[in-house]
């Protein structure tokens, strides 16, 4: 918006639009002389399309833009739905006939002295009106570079954040690739854990029967004690394996319970590295979304610029 803005201030402080602005100074006898010849130029057997653009002609001359409403009172006919195409076409053809002086003679039949005075009139706007046009043409052109130069230099800095933005998403997948091979890993090491944990019970039964058939052991040890030894020894040996029996279980219970605690424990840690490698996992995720969102909003971006590109040099051509 501020790129248009300087260049309407261009445009308005261009020597053409100067020219423009003395034109309504024109001395009142030329306009009457004007509008005596253009009323000559507009026969009763003239059609439209001519009086519309002989009227264009005569409200150009007095220094006027040929606007809709200002060529239908000078001509004095056609609607403005009749007048807007035929006003159209006349712009079209304005500046070829300019190269061509001729094409703007009046008719047989108009006085002298209006003839030479419209002529003079005539070749004083026309001068001013290629001078206008000269000038208007070469500020369009070196606007149009500027522009190009400046879309240039935008582009390049656009391309180059596409890179970089490629380039984050390219290591953000990469390091999420990472974290999942670590997640995984983490769940095998967690199942082998499992694994071990469920083994435990199944040893310490084997020991409880293991335990037990010495028991039976000593229980058979005493026995035949018992018919060897006294009965005291017999009580005595008996306690004796019944306390190293108590003390083995004790020490197995133990165990047990040093199992359970080590099984809280690891399934602990692997509950915190699990959530640990969930949050990072989210959290790449998020950047990845942010990243690939960005480079499509810069996409998008570049085509509604190049949209805009498109349009504007078409409305230079036209």
């Amino acid at each position: 918006m501020k790129l248009i803005d300087q260049r309407r201030q261009r445009v308005r402080d261009s020597p053409g639009s100067r020219t423009r602005r003395t034109m309504p100074s024109i001395n009142h006898s030329y306009r009457g002389l004007l509008k005596h010849w253009s009323r000559a130029m507009l026969s009763k057997n003239s059609s439209v399309s001519e009086d519309v653009w002989v009227a264009a002609d005569a409200v150009l001359l007095v220094g006027e833009k040929p606007a809709i409403e200002r060529v239908r009172q000078h001509a004095g006919t056609g609607s403005p739905n009749t007048a807007g195409p035929l006003l159209e076409q006349w712009f079209k053809h304005l500046a070829r006939r300019i190269q061509d002086p001729g094409a703007f003679a009046a008719p047989v039949g108009v006085l002298d002295p209006v003839l030479q005075a419209a002529q003079h009139f005539w070749e004083t706007a026309l001068a001013q009106t290629r001078e206008d046009f000269d000038e208007r043409l070469k500020q369009g052109l070196a606007d149009a570079v500027a522009s190009m130069e400046s879309e240039q230099a935008r582009a390049q800095i656009a391309d180059a954040a596409t890179l970089e933005a490629t380039a984050e998403a390219t290591r953000l997948k990469a390091e999420l690739t990472e974290q999942g091979a670590l997640l995984r890993q983490v769940h095998e090491e967690l199942a082998a854990e499992r694994a071990r944990l469920v083994e435990i019970p199944a040893a310490l039964a084997v020991e409880k029967d293991r335990l037990l058939e010495e028991r039976q052991r000593a229980d058979a040890a005493d026995r035949r004690v018992a018919l060897e030894l006294e009965l005291e020894r017999e009580r005595t040996a008996r306690t004796k394996a019944e306390r190293q029996v108590e003390r083995q279980v004790e020490a197995l219970q133990k165990a047990a319970d040093a199992a359970r605690e080590a099984e809280a424990i690891v399934q602990r840690e692997a509950r915190q590295k699990l959530e640990a490698a969930r949050q990072r996992e989210e959290s790449l995720q998020t950047r990845l979304t942010l990243a690939q969102a960005e480079l499509v909003t810069r996409e998008r971006l570049e085509a509604l610029r190049a949209m805009d590109d498109a349009k504007s040099a078409e409305k230079m051509r036209k």
